[in-house]
């Protein structure tokens, strides 16, 4: 293909040579060409047009974000007390949510009689009952009596 008639179309179409790609279906009209004119004719019936421009991954850039994330969480970095970087009243709303949403979904269920799900949010509420495991090892010891 000739060189001068790909240079003209990167100069119309305001890209690269190596950018420029030919309809190899419309070479004959491609070398028919002579004038800028004609160039602009084809580039507008398509057998002449500019390769999109490639892009640059950022999949490194992203390993890079994750890892500086990821960076200085050790023990040796950490200052001040466990209850100062999450309050003790923090991890106890926290736990006692979880453990009323679950009594909520068996009461809503009908797997736990309102009186027993009133026991159980009690002893929850008073702190008996402290973690998830601990409510569902209550409620099948109740229900196996």
């Amino acid at each position: 293909m000739s060189r001068s008639k790909k240079r003209v179309a990167a100069e119309i179409l305001k890209v690269g040579v190596n950018r420029v790609r030919f309809d190899p279906e419309d070479l004959e009209r491609i070398e028919s060409a002579v004038t800028r004119q004609d160039i602009r004719r084809l580039i507008h019936s398509g057998s002449i047009w500019a390769e999109q421009e490639k892009g640059i991954s950022s999949g490194r850039r992203k390993l890079k974000a994750m890892k500086k994330k990821l960076r200085g969480r050790g023990p040796g970095t950490k200052k001040g007390a466990k209850t100062s970087r999450m309050p003790r009243k923090e991890v106890w709303m926290r736990q006692v949510r979880v453990l009323r949403r679950y009594l909520r979904r068996l009461k809503e269920r009908g797997e736990l009689p309102p009186e027993q799900q009133r026991s159980l949010y009690k002893k929850v509420k008073g702190g008996e009952i402290r973690t998830l495991r601990r409510l569902k090892e209550v409620i099948e010891e109740s229900r196996s009596r």
